[in-house]
Parts: C-alpha cells; sequence; structure tokens
C-alpha cells in the first residue's frame, strides 16, 4: 500500500528482502546438503565404475580371447598300447609355452584316448591306479574312461585332440569332456575345473573361443 505522503510502506521492502536466501538459514541449510549429497553420489558413481570396468574386463576378457597353442609332436605311434602311458611334453614352439602332462591310451589302429592329468575339482594333478585315475588333493576317482565315479569333481576329465602325421602322434588343444549316454566324447569348448560344460550352471562361465 502507497503512504499517503508518497512514500512505500515496510511491507514492500520484506517483500524484496525475501527474494533473498540467509546463508545461516535452514533452507539454505537444505540446499547445501543437497548438493554436497549429489556431489558424493556422483564421485562414488565415478570411482564405482573405475573399480568395476576393468574388473569385468579382467573376468570376461579371456571369453574373447583365443587361446595360444602348437601341435606337440609325441613320438611314434608304436610307442603307446592298450594301458595308460603318462607323457609330459610341452606344448609350444620349440618346446618353450608350457607344459602339460596327458594319459595316452591306444585304441586302435589310428584311435587313441589322450586325457588330460587336471582333476575336475580344483586342478590337482590326477594320478593312474589299476587303468582308473584318483585325485591325491580331495578323493576325486574317475573310471578308466575319465568319469567321475566318487568325490567332488563336477564332470569327466580333459581330453586332448590328437592326430597322427608321419607315423607320429601329435596331441593339440584340450577340450571338456562330457558324458553322453555311456559314452564320453570331447566337447568343442574349455571350461576351467569346477565348471559345468552342460546345463544352467554352464552359462555362468563365459567358453573362450578354440
Amino acid at each position: 500500500m502507497a503512504d499517503p505522503s508518497g512514500g512505500h510502506t515496510g511491507n514492500e521492502g520484506a517483500g524484496a528482502a525475501g527474494a533473498h536466501v540467509d546463508p545461516a538459514s535452514a533452507r539454505a541449510a537444505v540446499s547445501r546438503g543437497r548438493f554436497l549429497t549429489g556431489v558424493t553420489l556422483g564421485l562414488g558413481g565415478i570411482l564405482g565404475a573405475a573399480i568395476t570396468v576393468p574388473a569385468i574386463g579382467f573376468a570376461l576378457g579371456p571369453s574373447f580371447v583365443g587361446e595360444e597353442w602348437y601341435w606337440a609332436d609325441l613320438g611314434s605311434v608304436d610307442l603307446y598300447n592298450e594301458e595308460y602311458t603318462p607323457v609330459i611334453f610341452e606344448r609350444g614352439p620349440g618346446g618353450h609355452l608350457d607344459r602339460r602332462v596327458a594319459f595316452i591310451r591306444r585304441d586302435g589302429p589310428d584311435a587313441f584316448t589322450a586325457i588330460s592329468n587336471t582333476c575336475m575339482h580344483l586342478g590337482c594333478p590326477v594320478v593312474t591306479r589299476g587303468g582308473a585315475f584318483a585325485c591325491p588333493c580331495h578323493g576325486g576317482q574317475y573310471d578308466s574312461e575319465g568319469r567321475r565315479t566318487l568325490g567332488p569333481p563336477v564332470r569327466p576329465l580333459n581330453r586332448f585332440e590328437f592326430k597322427i602325421e608321419g607315423g607320429n602322434l601329435l596331441l593339440g588343444r584340450v577340450f571338456a569332456a562330457e558324458e553322453r549316454g555311456d559314452e564320453v566324447i570331447t566337447s568343442k569348448v574349455w571350461k576351467d575345473p569346477g565348471q559345468q560344460v552342460e546345463g544352467l550352471l554352464s552359462f555362468l562361465y563365459p567358453t573362450p573361443p578354440r
């Protein structure tokens, strides 16, 4: 309301002052709190992404990287018979990539079974025992075909692919084995010990290309 004398009332001045928030007021404290909360959440998200993204990449990276491997010459096919022969070999150019152990059995003129010595529980080395296999670490037992018969392993022992050249036996990549009825077959995928080849749980473990 205008003052009869031509001046202004005190109420108008109070309205103008109300347009500015007192830094010490509760309203200002709430605004600062919201701002700091937003900044904290934003920094937390950035730090979380910085930690999570590399971890996911490390976990899934091997799923998109093929394995480096070379055919390993294990000598004449005549060195092997119907009983398992343990063979230590290095699978690399000139024998400098990594050391492996395979149990080789000759099943026919050009037929062989080449079983890996890695237990399918936690990866301990298995040993032959009466034509079968046993893991000394946690009691895993396998039959002569590498099928689990007792203990914690989740699947049969891995098997190597093989070929014959010039009368010699050559081993290549190692694959996960799986049971199909009464047979054990070599799959076309690789899985680490403790990982399923088939079924719902197999999808929890990405399969690297071979």
